[in-house]
């Protein structure tokens, strides 16, 4: 139940969903095929400099045939998708959804949904005190978290709606299901964390996750419930089909052009109202490059858009990837304003290769043996917010013999460590590791070769080990006056946790951890900017996800939800509990489904 189980979900996703690009054959302004030579295809991050081809309307009426009238669209089949679907088709209104994967090979993004005041989440995680959260504290504290930089009536919605929502979202599991299911953020029966922390500061967090990792029990098949309870209520499905066109009378919503991907004809659905829920565009580098300039700007040379392996995003055939931005690309063409900053998950932060960036009880230095921030500053997805702004050089994080203790002090959030017995052990051989490869004592264990590698990617981190300070930072390539410096630094440091206030950059009491008794310990690696899991925005709304104009007008008949929707997080995703991203799209997806059935009641 860890950062690479929620990428396999999402890796997975990607793979093996066959289909095309599209390229317009007629568009508003007139243009032929031939006075359009020069243009390149949107979705395979190919523009030319400058140009930024993807804002460019596009019209395919011309060429669609008749599918059905609807009171409803949907784009998209993910959590806020099927949950708006579902909703919708529950209170008696004709809806359907349109899904960009095949339906064979459908498959779910993600794990873990945030189940704070849920019934379920009390049940597996055996009675704890997760059903009783104050909404109002919780939505005080998230705005607190993100600068009060969201949308107030949204945030609060969500808060307001998610125990009852995630609870519906669930409601067909059976108990061999629910059976299967954990949760992470808090300690499981027979274990204690005594150093799980409440609060860093004015900042709480909230354990209460559902994790749907089994593959008796995973996202997709969870999804395929609420699929199944949308049709028996009347909604239609139809899989390989990619929406790609807002149609309006008037101003208000009259249809949405897809393309069939098995065949690429156009079809077009009439309807009132649509819910636009393709999930972001984490897979379309014009996007990307657009509309997340804070981060393009400060790439370096070699820096460039990564997966959440570290994997380079653009390769292979892009008619294959999904996540490029449909949705935002339909609304903001039928006239939705678009934020003007988008967070991104994991995007706006460095992230060595060692995870370093979840080493927070650790002292963090740079080559010249300085600290230079907080490391303990609340929120994983901040930590590494300075190193975008510093020179791309080596971080090391430093602790002492003690570290095992200091490590089980955390908080849960999206990344977070969690300090059970088998991690802590885990923890401890490779300090031992560490040490005997310092004293030259370490034999490599056959089956240990085998295992790293098999599985390179995941192994543990690499600790170097020094029974001295200065022996530490000559093994970390510190030179002449840095090794004093460094030296000087931990001393500084070590003053400041034992009168508990850190004079250079407020780490709060509670978490400083002196690094003063040997062996000495650390965890080196070089950042790099530009990974990125998902986005998580782009379309400004009201309250209703009712998208809103250049004006602030609401668009009549568009409505926009999941990670096309906008002001949720701030600058980036952060979180007062784990899963709140799958737990919010499944939350206001279906607070999305209400608003639209109040709009249909109207027309």
């Amino acid at each position: 139940m860890d950062r690479r189980s929620f990428i396999k979900g999402a890796a997975l996703a990607g793979v093996g969903t066959v289909g095309a690009g599209f390229l317009a054959a007629c568009s508003p302004n007139g243009k032929t095929d031939s006075d359009k030579s020069d243009e390149k295809n949107v979705s395979d991050g190919s523009a030319t400099e400058g140009a930024i081809s993807w804002r460019t309307p596009q019209d395919y009426s011309a060429q669609a045939s008749e599918a059905g009238d609807y009171d409803a669209v949907v784009v998209g089949h993910g959590y806020a998708g099927v949950t708006s679907c579902r909703e919708l088709s529950e209170q008696g209104y004709r809806v359907a959804l349109l899904e960009f994967q095949p339906e064979e090979t459908y498959m779910a993004t993600g794990n873990e949904s945030c189940g704070v005041n849920s019934n379920l989440v009390n049940k597996i995680t055996e009675g704890n005190q997760y059903h009783d959260v104050d909404p109002v504290e919780y939505y005080q504290n998230w705005m607190t978290m993100i600068g009060n930089q969201g949308n107030p009536g949204l945030i609060m919605r969500y808060c307001q709606n998610m125990g009852d929502n995630i609870d519906w979202y669930y409601d067909s599991l059976t108990d061999s299901d629910i059976a299967t299911l954990s949760h992470s953020g808090s300690p499981a029966a027979g274990e204690t964390w005594p150093h799980l922390l409440p609060n860093i500061g004015p900042i709480k967090f909230y354990p209460g996750v559902i994790s749907a990792y089994a593959e008796e029990c995973n996202q997709t098949k969870i999804q395929g419930y609420n699929r199944e309870k949308a049709k028996a209520a009347g909604a239609e499905f139809f899989f390989n089909t990619r929406g790609l066109q807002i149609l309006q009378d008037n101003g208000k919503v009259s249809g949405v052009i897809a393309e069939n991907r098995a065949d690429g004809s156009y079809l077009k659905f009439s309807c009132k109202a649509v819910v636009v829920a393709t999930g972001g565009f984490a897979y379309n580098e014009e996007m990307l490059n657009d509309l997340m300039p804070d981060i393009k700007n400060n790439m370096i040379e070699g820096e460039a858009w990564k997966d959440a392996f570290g994997n380079e995003r653009f390769v292979g055939d892009a008619s294959n990837w999904q996540y490029q931005g449909d949705g935002i690309k339909m609304a903001h063409w039928a006239g939705a304003h678009l934020e003007s900053i988008i967070p991104g998950m994991n995007a706006k932060h460095i992230q060595a290769p060692t995870s370093m960036n979840n080493f927070p009880q650790a002292v963090w230095v740079r080559s010249d043996g300085k600290r230079f921030m907080n490391e303990f500053y609340p929120v994983v997805e901040q930590r590494g917010v300075p190193n975008v702004y510093l020179p791309r050089e080596p971080i090391s994080c430093v602790f002492d013999s003690n570290f095992p203790e200091y490590r089980q002090y955390t908080v849960p959030q999206h990344g977070m460590f969690s300090p059970t017995t088998s991690a802590i052990e885990e923890l401890k051989t490779g300090m031992d590791k560490a040490y005997q490869k310092f004293k030259g004592t370490w034999v490599e264990p056959e089956s240990s070769k085998e295992d790293n590698q098999a599985g390179a990617m995941f192994a543990a981190p690499e600790f170097i080990a020094d029974d001295t300070l200065e022996g530490l930072a000559k093994q970390l390539g510190l030179e002449g006056d840095a090794v004093e410096t460094f030296v000087a630094e931990i001393e500084k440091y070590n003053k400041f946790c034992e009168y508990g206030i850190d004079e250079d950059f407020g780490r709060y009491a509670e978490v400083l951890f002196p690094v003063k008794d040997g062996p000495f310990y650390a965890l080196a690696g070089n950042p790099g900017l530009g990974e990125i899991m998902s986005t998580c925005g782009g379309i400004i709304t009201n309250a209703e996800q009712n998208a809103l104009d250049a004006n602030s007008e609401p668009i009549p008949g568009l409505y926009v939800s999941g990670n096309d929707c906008g002001r949720r997080f701030g600058v980036e995703y952060i979180t007062p509990t784990p899963g709140v991203s799958l737990g919010m799209a499944i939350v206001l997806g279906r607070e999305a489904g209400k608003s639209v059935a109040k709009y249909l009641e109207t027309v």
